[in-house]
């Protein structure tokens, strides 16, 4: 832990549902240490209950702010003068801000000047785009739920993750320009399932047939995506979480992703590329680690 970054988290719990609180720690716990737990409301409030699971499992700091005014939110305040004592102290090097309200964009805004990493997390539909636009990166929790569901599915049918023999590629760009048309063209109507195992041209192929245009060149821009992650949310041993890359690819809006090329799950994608990724799975087996091989 000597090497992984200090996270200062807060969480504006007026405006964030208690359900999302396990995923929000089990998220940023794949980041760093969150040394500071901060969860702020006025819990008086039945509605705010919901969040002591949380606390008690997660050690959360439950930071009472009472409302002086019907109408105004004193909670946005209270977090915003306790993140700014944190900044001047220089104690993190991370800032996690759970909260869909705009008026923490000018908090966002004044932390990344001071040349620290903001991660906004909150909800698609209603987190502004002023919040959004003010942190370095920014979490939808409906993808961190996806995510969640997904793994937990993987792990409900005990998939096991075995190298697929697949023809050696040792870059991308090395794959043939033109490859052997299908004797037998399909009907649109009637896609062909992909085989288990299928080399790359055979993929590409099958690309073809079920109507994907260009498949090497979006084959190369999923590579492209994937290194670029595994940079920017890289570990100090380089291993970087797999569910980080999934979220990476839905917020490019490629309108295409790994299924298109006959792959179920993004670690399955990996694996097929021994020489360029390696791959783990965390403790508990439940998800995946990946790094670029150099």
């Amino acid at each position: 832990m000597a090497d992984s970054k200090k996270i200062a988290l807060f969480i504006d719990a007026d405006n964030i549902p208690a359900k999302y609180g396990k995923i929000i720690m089990e998220t940023l716990q794949n980041r760093g240490e969150i040394f500071i737990r901060r969860v702020y409301g006025n819990w008086e409030k039945n509605s705010l209950h919901g969040w002591n699971e949380c606390i008690l499992n997660y050690g959360l700091l439950a930071v009472q702010q009472m409302d002086f005014t019907s109408g105004k939110n004193a909670t946005d305040m209270s977090l915003t003068i306790d993140a700014m004592d944190v900044l001047y102290q220089r104690q993190a090097e991370i800032f996690a801000i759970v909260s869909d309200d705009s008026d923490f964009t000018p908090l966002a805004v004044k932390l990344r000047e001071r040349g620290v990493y903001v991660v906004g997390l909150g909800k698609k539909n209603k987190a502004s785009n002023s919040f959004r636009s003010a942190c370095n990166e920014f979490i939808e929790m409906e993808v961190l739920e996806e995510d969640n569901a997904e793994k937990n599915t993987s792990e409900n049918l005990k998939t096991e993750l075995e190298p697929v023999k697949a023809a050696p590629v040792s870059k991308i760009i090395s794959v043939p320009k033109s490859l052997p048309i299908p004797a037998e063209k399909k009907s649109p109507a009637k896609k062909k399932s992909p085989e288990k195992k299928m080399t790359l041209e055979q993929r590409f192929v099958w690309c073809g047939q079920n109507g994907l245009k260009n498949p090497k060149k979006k084959f190369q821009q999923v590579h492209d995506i994937l290194h670029e992650s595994a940079r920017v949310h890289a570990d100090s041993n380089g291993f970087a979480p797999l569910n980080y890359a999934g979220q990476d690819l839905k917020k490019k809006n490629l309108g295409f992703g790994i299924k298109n090329f006959g792959y179920s799950l993004l670690h399955e994608f990996i694996g097929d590329f021994p020489d360029l990724y390696e791959l783990t799975r965390t403790k508990g087996g439940k998800s995946f680690r990946y790094k670029i091989k150099k």
